[in-house]
């Protein structure tokens, strides 16, 4: 993966935890222009760095074929050859093949990531399951890209197969539509509004959303365990028609929504809780298609995982909390929804080199 590149993990845990850990290249923001000291950190468990999203695909060209070809993504690191990848996935046979895509011009990058080689379970959850991922994507050109995604396999949810319009917050108009992708992925195409994305680009800002089992646990949890400062989330409500006509789903019977940053430079995330019958939270394995990954490294790395745990967390990619050595500088978190994170101390500073004295 992208960013096993600089990422350290001690002998004993990759012996321990060899199917539980993985790597990190930690994306953070860098200002070139001359700034006041910065503000201590605050002490206690929280995020320091945060990767861009990982996102299991089945099909890397498949996948390549909707956010490269027809969105316009820009490649930053093209697919080389499968190789191993022992630490992530300990299995005779197991080949990791991975391209980095970035939004043209802007900051938002994710990775798609095929494994080969071994038997893997594809996820396909729906909007109302807790651990579905949704991207909702400014567009420029919604009725072309819907059209085009339907002629590369992509399931349209919303009512009637096509955008509907919508009047949004800020009491702008836009249109929007729903699709599932290959691997269980949820997008929204939004055109209009406030944000238009400008020509000749076709995408412009993308959203992430995690749907959540129970949100007043979830806000607990990443505030506890990642130092997020969210406010504790208002009470459910009936969902307005128009998430109803998007979904195409009349179970949906309530929503409501929460939204937290990691601290630093980290991105967002918009948390979203639906209630009604049939919800079937996602337990992906590291490697299983339809399945979310985010790195970041942590300060006070024993104090996250005892927050994690005590929060609803689980430690470890078990059904239960996996007990690590002494000396673990990493390790796999599930959220409560079922969410990967792999949680890492920074790298230690590298020993200075002595110099030999002038003769």
């Amino acid at each position: 993966m992208e960013f096993l590149k600089t990422q350290w993990l001690s002998r004993p845990l990759q012996a321990a935890c060899a199917t539980a850990v993985v790597g990190l290249a930690a994306v953070s923001a860098v200002h070139a222009q001359a700034a006041a000291p910065a503000a201590a950190v605050p002490a206690g468990p929280r995020t320091l760095t945060v990767s861009f999203l990982h996102l299991n695909v089945a099909n890397l060209e498949q996948s390549l074929a909707v956010f490269r070809d027809l969105l316009g993504m820009e490649v930053v690191t093209p697919p080389a050859a499968p190789r191993e990848m022992k630490q992530l996935v300990d299995e005779p046979g197991a080949l990791l093949q991975t391209v980095v895509l970035q939004v043209p011009g802007g900051p938002w990058k994710m990775e798609l990531v095929q494994w080969h080689g071994i038997k893997v379970n594809p996820q396909q959850p729906r909007i109302q399951d807790p651990g579905e991922i949704m991207l909702a994507i400014n567009v420029r050109g919604i009725d072309e890209l819907v059209a085009g995604a339907k002629k590369l396999g992509l399931t349209v949810l919303t009512e009637g197969g096509a955008p509907i319009e919508r009047t949004g917050a800020d009491g702008t108009k836009n249109r929007a539509v729903m699709l599932r992708e290959h691997n269980g992925f949820i997008i929204e195409f939004v055109e209009g509004g406030a944000t238009p994305v400008a020509a000749p680009a076709k995408v412009g800002t993308i959203s992430f959303y995690l749907t959540v089992k129970d949100l007043d646990q979830t806000v607990t949890f990443y505030n506890r365990t990642f130092g997020f400062n969210m406010p504790a989330p208002a009470k459910a409500a009936a969902p307005p028609d128009s998430m109803i006509k998007l979904f195409n789903d009349k179970s949906l019977k309530t929503v409501r929504m929460a939204r937290g940053t990691f601290p630093g430079a980290g991105p967002e995330i918009r948390f979203q809780e639906f209630t009604g019958p049939n919800q079937h939270p996602i337990r992906h394995r590291v490697q299983d298609p339809g399945g979310p990954i985010m790195p970041m490294t942590v300060q006070d790395f024993p104090a996250v995982i005892a927050a994690a745990k005590a929060n609803g967390g689980t430690i470890g990619v078990g059904e239960t909390s996996a007990t690590l050595p002494a000396d673990a500088r990493s390790s796999w978190i599930r959220d409560p929804n079922g969410m990967l994170f792999q949680a890492s101390m920074p790298r230690p500073p590298a020993a200075a080199v002595p110099v030999a004295p002038a003769r």
